[in-house]
């Protein structure tokens, strides 16, 4: 049996176990009792949402690992034809493919604490092309302090990957992702003909020509904000330690940084001077009544908020804080059904909430006071605009003898359509 196979066989031996508790709770006379099996349930619950998160890791590294060996394959042969595209021996095709002999270069480059002098000529060519496929850009002095390579493609892939780890709203699987090579605005417009309808029409007469029919388009622009991780400090000793995977430990250290800021400004960005995130954009679609519970109505009233129009699709769903699922994992309908479900973690039927898909996302609210707890809608109607691949930089003389990296990733988002997107509000 397979580790993630393991895992989530498990999860769901405990969920079955927390369920188990939380019935018996519900029919407690002894609210003593009553409480110690709802306490029982969320300890087992917490224990479950553990082995799900360590299978999901497990799967996103297995995933990484075949993206990157598909990508390799896919180099490999392009490679090939552009070496019989080529019209003289050994001349440098620029718009080949990255290749493992160019990560290679790039791991000898970091491991010279970024001195590009230190390298063979073949190496300093091949980092002075500096291309992700598509993606080419001018970059900045090739040593000291303000040293840049673009990263290779299959370490960008990573950390795209890795990124998605830390909240849902960089995720092309949740957001529309717009892919631009350069950060030149670019103009998302919108329409809202919601409210229009054909009229009446007598034979023999013309349409109507009073500007009832005339049509408003909105535009937004979309930006590129640039973010950045600090300066890392890295030992000359791993450096130079060729045994080290360089795509994971790099991908690792830039995501976590940049991972949890994309995501956090993706859902509660201001606009000022950064990304507009959804939250802000949107709507409140219902008051609360408690600022510190929510009620199977509240959650009706909530879906319901939202045209019907935007409550079907693939992107159509909830978001909240794993404190507020926390708290809905105990919430029964009219019927006495609860409305949350886990889904079925051996199958990787994701958790749904009355029938909706549900995202964790942390950069949100949990229930309290004034707090936006609940957010649901079409969120294929966030456009995330992302620029070109993650870069990275590299120091050498003011972290002598080791070398500092920083990473750097170029984004913005906002809502192209009001009213497509609402949350639940509570009071103050």
């Amino acid at each position: 049996m397979s580790k993630i196979k393991e895992l989530r066989e498990e999860a769901k031996r405990i969920e079955a176990e927390a369920r188990s508790k939380l019935d018996e709770a519900g029919k407690a006379s002894d609210e003593k009792r009553a409480a110690e099996l709802e306490a029982e349930f969320d300890s087992l619950m917490d224990k479950r949402d553990g082995l799900v998160k360590k299978a999901e890791r497990l799967e996103r590294s297995d995933e990484a690992q075949r993206e990157m060996e598909q990508l390799e394959e896919r180099n490999e042969r392009d490679q090939r034809e552009g070496r019989r595209a080529t019209s003289g021996p050994g001349a440098f095709d620029p718009q080949a493919a990255v290749t493992d002999e160019y990560r290679e270069h790039f791991r000898q480059f970091l491991a010279s604490g970024g001195d590009i002098t230190a390298i063979s000529g073949e190496a300093r060519d091949a980092l002075r092309a500096g291309f992700v496929r598509g993606e080419q850009r001018a970059q900045t002095g090739a040593t000291g302090a303000t040293g840049g390579y673009t990263v290779p493609t299959t370490l960008a892939a990573a950390i795209n990957i890795a990124m998605k780890a830390y909240g849902p709203m960089y995720d092309e699987d949740v957001a529309t992702v717009l892919n631009t090579e350069n950060g030149a605005p670019i103009t998302v417009p919108g329409i809202d003909d919601t409210a229009s309808e054909a009229g009446a029409h007598t034979e023999g007469s013309e349409p109507a020509n009073d500007n009832s029919g005339d049509v408003t388009v909105t535009k937004t622009d979309l930006l590129a904000y640039a973010r950045s991780t600090p300066w890392i400090r890295w030992s000359f000793e791993l450096a130079q330690d060729s045994g080290y995977s360089w795509e994971q430990i790099l991908a690792n250290l830039i995501a976590a940084r940049t991972g949890r800021t994309a995501n956090r400004l993706l859902t509660v960005g201001t606009g000022t001077g950064e990304p507009l995130g959804w939250v802000n954009a949107a709507a409140q679609g219902k008051l609360a009544a408690s600022n510190s519970a929510v009620t199977f109505e509240e959650i009706m009233d909530l879906e319901h908020s939202v045209d019907p129009a935007y409550r079907s699709g693939p992107k159509v769903g909830f978001q909240m804080h794993d404190q507020t699922i926390k708290a809905l994992r105990k919430i029964k309908n009219t019927n006495g059904d609860f409305i949350w479900s886990d889904g079925d973690v051996t199958r990787g039927v994701p958790a749904t909430l009355n029938g909706k898909r549900v995202r964790f996302n942390q950069a949100m609210s949990p229930i309290g006071s004034s707090a936006k707890s609940i957010g649901f809608g079409d969120f294929s109607q966030y456009y995330v605009r992302k620029v070109g691949s993650p870069m990275i930089g590299v120091a050498r003389e003011k972290f002598w003898p080791n070398l500092g990296i920083a990473g750097v990733v170029r984004f913005d988002g906002t809502l192209g359509m009001a009213g497509t997107i609402k949350y639940l509000e509570h009071p103050a």
